[in-house]
Protein backbone atom coordinates (compact mmCIF):
# COMPACT_ATOMS: atom_id res chain seq x y z
CA UNK A 1 0.00 0.00 0.00
CA UNK A 2 1.84 3.28 -0.92
CA UNK A 3 2.03 5.90 1.61
CA UNK A 4 -1.28 8.22 1.52
CA UNK A 5 -1.12 12.11 1.10
CA UNK A 6 -3.25 12.76 4.28
CA UNK A 7 -3.03 11.00 7.65
CA UNK A 8 -5.59 8.00 7.50
CA UNK A 9 -7.55 9.19 10.45
CA UNK A 10 -7.97 12.53 9.25
CA UNK A 11 -9.06 11.10 5.66
CA UNK A 12 -11.96 8.87 7.52
CA UNK A 13 -12.42 12.24 9.82
CA UNK A 14 -13.32 14.19 6.73
CA UNK A 15 -15.29 11.78 4.82
CA UNK A 16 -17.48 11.11 8.00
CA UNK A 17 -18.08 14.87 8.81
CA UNK A 18 -18.99 15.18 4.64
CA UNK A 19 -21.36 12.03 5.19
CA UNK A 20 -22.85 12.88 7.97
CA UNK A 21 -24.52 16.04 6.58
CA UNK A 22 -25.44 14.15 3.77
CA UNK A 23 -27.46 11.26 6.04
CA UNK A 24 -29.12 13.43 8.08
CA UNK A 25 -32.65 14.74 6.48
CA UNK A 26 -33.44 17.45 9.64
CA UNK A 27 -29.83 18.85 9.16
CA UNK A 28 -30.98 19.05 5.49
CA UNK A 29 -34.47 20.78 5.98
CA UNK A 30 -32.81 23.42 8.64
CA UNK A 31 -29.74 24.66 6.94
CA UNK A 32 -31.09 23.92 3.00
CA UNK A 33 -34.39 25.77 4.15
CA UNK A 34 -33.83 28.14 6.51
CA UNK A 35 -34.60 31.83 5.55
CA UNK A 36 -32.58 33.42 7.45
CA UNK A 37 -27.93 33.01 7.24
CA UNK A 38 -28.51 29.56 7.62
CA UNK A 39 -29.53 29.32 4.44
CA UNK A 40 -26.36 29.43 2.71
CA UNK A 41 -26.00 25.68 3.06
CA UNK A 42 -26.62 23.66 -0.49
CA UNK A 43 -27.27 19.98 -1.97
CA UNK A 44 -24.22 21.04 -4.05
CA UNK A 45 -22.25 22.32 -1.19
CA UNK A 46 -22.78 18.52 0.82
CA UNK A 47 -21.72 16.66 -2.68
CA UNK A 48 -18.85 19.25 -3.12
CA UNK A 49 -17.65 18.60 -0.04
CA UNK A 50 -17.68 14.80 -0.18
CA UNK A 51 -15.80 15.51 -3.78
CA UNK A 52 -13.03 17.39 -2.01
CA UNK A 53 -12.94 14.42 0.47
CA UNK A 54 -11.74 12.40 -2.37
CA UNK A 55 -14.64 8.79 -1.46
CA UNK A 56 -12.64 7.15 -4.38
CA UNK A 57 -9.24 7.82 -3.65
CA UNK A 58 -10.02 6.68 -0.03
CA UNK A 59 -11.20 3.57 -1.28
CA UNK A 60 -8.36 2.82 -3.85
CA UNK A 61 -5.75 3.48 -0.84
CA UNK A 62 -7.08 1.70 1.57
CA UNK A 63 -9.81 -0.85 0.63
CA UNK A 64 -7.28 -4.12 1.55
CA UNK A 65 -7.97 -2.53 5.14
CA UNK A 66 -11.71 -2.61 5.04
CA UNK A 67 -13.54 -5.19 6.60
CA UNK A 68 -16.36 -7.05 4.11
CA UNK A 69 -19.17 -4.97 5.52
CA UNK A 70 -17.38 -1.80 5.23
CA UNK A 71 -16.73 -2.31 1.49
CA UNK A 72 -20.11 -2.71 0.91
CA UNK A 73 -20.63 0.22 2.47
CA UNK A 74 -17.99 2.39 1.31
CA UNK A 75 -18.64 1.40 -2.20
CA UNK A 76 -22.31 1.70 -2.12
CA UNK A 77 -22.10 4.92 -0.69
CA UNK A 78 -20.10 5.92 -3.83
CA UNK A 79 -21.82 4.35 -6.04
CA UNK A 80 -25.28 5.86 -5.21
CA UNK A 81 -23.46 9.45 -4.93
CA UNK A 82 -22.75 8.80 -8.41
CA UNK A 83 -25.35 7.89 -9.72
CA UNK A 84 -27.53 10.71 -8.09
CA UNK A 85 -25.26 13.09 -9.61
CA UNK A 86 -25.33 11.74 -12.79
CA UNK A 87 -29.13 11.48 -13.27
CA UNK A 88 -29.59 15.21 -11.86
CA UNK A 89 -29.23 18.87 -12.66
CA UNK A 90 -25.67 20.52 -11.92
CA UNK A 91 -27.45 23.04 -9.72
CA UNK A 92 -29.67 21.08 -7.29
CA UNK A 93 -32.69 22.87 -5.75
CA UNK A 94 -32.95 22.07 -1.71
CA UNK A 95 -37.00 20.98 -1.87
CA UNK A 96 -36.19 19.06 -5.20
CA UNK A 97 -33.20 16.77 -3.50
CA UNK A 98 -35.23 16.37 -0.07
CA UNK A 99 -38.37 15.12 -1.86
CA UNK A 100 -36.39 12.94 -4.36
CA UNK A 101 -36.54 9.39 -3.39
CA UNK A 102 -33.03 8.78 -4.76
CA UNK A 103 -31.83 11.26 -2.43
CA UNK A 104 -32.94 8.57 0.21
CA UNK A 105 -30.80 6.45 -0.94
CA UNK A 106 -28.44 8.96 -0.42
CA UNK A 107 -28.57 9.51 2.47
CA UNK A 108 -29.33 5.90 3.69
CA UNK A 109 -25.87 4.72 1.92
CA UNK A 110 -24.35 7.42 3.61
CA UNK A 111 -25.85 6.54 7.44
CA UNK A 112 -24.53 3.13 6.45
CA UNK A 113 -21.19 4.14 5.50
CA UNK A 114 -20.75 6.58 8.69
CA UNK A 115 -22.34 3.14 10.93
CA UNK A 116 -19.57 1.01 9.87
CA UNK A 117 -16.59 3.03 9.69
CA UNK A 118 -17.11 5.87 12.83
CA UNK A 119 -15.02 4.31 15.18
CA UNK A 120 -14.19 1.29 13.87
CA UNK A 121 -11.73 1.85 10.89
CA UNK A 122 -8.70 2.48 10.93
CA UNK A 123 -8.63 -0.30 13.04
CA UNK A 124 -9.16 0.51 16.72
CA UNK A 125 -6.93 -2.60 17.81
CA UNK A 126 -4.09 -1.25 15.19
CA UNK A 127 -0.82 -0.22 16.54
Amino acid sequence: MKEPQIPAERWIRNLLEAAEIIANREYQETRWLATDGLAWETPNEAINALDDCVLNGFIAQFAESFSPVQTEAAIAFRDEVDHYCSGTQQSLEPRDVLADPAWQLVRKAAADFVRVFKGNWPSPHAS
